[in-house]
């Protein structure tokens, strides 16, 4: 007897290459930050042998050491510029510049690559501030959504002069990490996401649930649910359509509508049994990411901030194009090739 045949997600990438158990993401991550704190060390050993400054290298490494950034500091500056990417998105639908049924995708494809990258990269490396808008970036060409880089920094720059405060975005900032961050993805630019299942279970809740008018704010509220999982970690866990299914359970308990009566009808008794710890699961990790959040967003910013300040004194400088170890190593690649390209005529 043939086995049954996988889900078509099952035949994704993201599900082959992008799954994980809790306990193997939280080791991965702390073997990277392990990772990245040697190279930041071996790095400042580095640059100071540019300078020949024993001084210098004692005064930096001390200052390094004691601003290390922890994993959890590390997931906390990441998960703030998250917060940014979500707020810009936010910001593009208001001029308009993409279409408001893509922006849903763009924004999670954004989050998506982000959280992928740091899976294989620590932010000591690639401080999260520069990735984020590659990120964002990308998505808009993995979404269909594709504009000019000068259209696509122009509202970034708007805001920065119409405060008068902040750092003006250059095209390249964005496009000479392109290559970086499709290489940490390996590849796969296929993201797939909770919203259009939801979409699906809407349609085919209506087949067995007669409120419809009820039926369509619940799933209006399943959409800030699903909104609220792209911060967390549910996407290395868990297929996009028991995301969504998770996010519906949550939003039709609160308007009051019973969704299980769907459920029975619609599921085997042996999936059910499978299916609810896990739809259980989902809906606990929403709920204490909303319940986290729940704090004050001057406090989150300037907690953002601090780590910030930290990463400026620990950035590895064999990454750091304000390093002089960086400009000395892209002098020395420059020069080799140009030896080489000279020694093959």
């Amino acid at each position: 007897m043939s086995s049954a045949k996988p889900q078509l997600f099952e035949q994704t990438s993201q599900y082959r290459h992008w799954r994980f158990t809790p306990t193997s993401l939280a080791q991965l991550r702390a073997a990277n930050n392990k990772q990245g704190v040697e190279r930041v060390l071996q790095g400042l050993r580095e640059e100071a042998q540019v300078d020949n400054d024993r001084n210098t290298l004692e005064t930096r490494i001390s200052e390094a050491t004691n601003n290390l950034l922890s994993p959890e500091e590390e997931l906390e500056l990441i998960d703030y510029y998250l917060q940014v990417t979500v707020a810009y998105a936010r910001m593009y639908g208001k001029g308009a510049i993409f279409k408001p049924e893509a922006l849903n995708n763009i924004k999670s494809t954004a989050v998506n690559f982000m959280k992928r990258f740091y899976l294989h990269n620590v932010v000591f490396d690639y401080p999260p501030k520069s990735i984020m808008l590659t990120c964002f970036y990308l998505a808009t060409k993995v979404e269909n959504s594709f504009i000019k880089i000068d259209d696509f920094v122009r509202p970034l720059n708007d805001v920065v002069d119409k405060n008068k405060k902040g750092v003006r975005t250059k095209n390249e900032d964005i496009l000479d990490l392109e290559f970086v961050v499709i290489q940490s993805l390996q590849f796969e630019l296929a993201a797939h996401h909770p919203y259009r299942p939801s979409y699906g279970l809407y349609l085919d809740m209506q087949a067995y649930i007669e409120n419809n008018n009820l039926l369509k704010e619940v799933y209006d509220r399943t959409q800030y649910y699903i909104d609220q999982s792209l911060f967390t970690d549910l996407m290395f866990y868990y297929q996009p359509p028991q995301i969504a299914l998770g996010a519906f359970k949550l939003a039709a308990k609160e308007k009051n509508l019973d969704i299980d009566m769907y459920l029975t009808q619609r599921f085997e008794a042996r999936s059910l049994e499978l299916l609810y710890p896990i739809l259980d699961d989902i809906q606990e990790v929403i709920a204490n990411r909303i319940n986290a959040s729940v704090v004050d967003k001057k406090e989150v910013k300037e907690r953002a901030a601090l780590i910030d300040r930290k990463l400026i004194l620990c950035r590895n400088p064999e990454k750091n194009p304000n390093s002089k170890l960086y400009r000395k190593k892209i002098a020395d690649r420059d020069e080799a090739q140009y030896v080489s390209d000279s020694g093959s005529e």
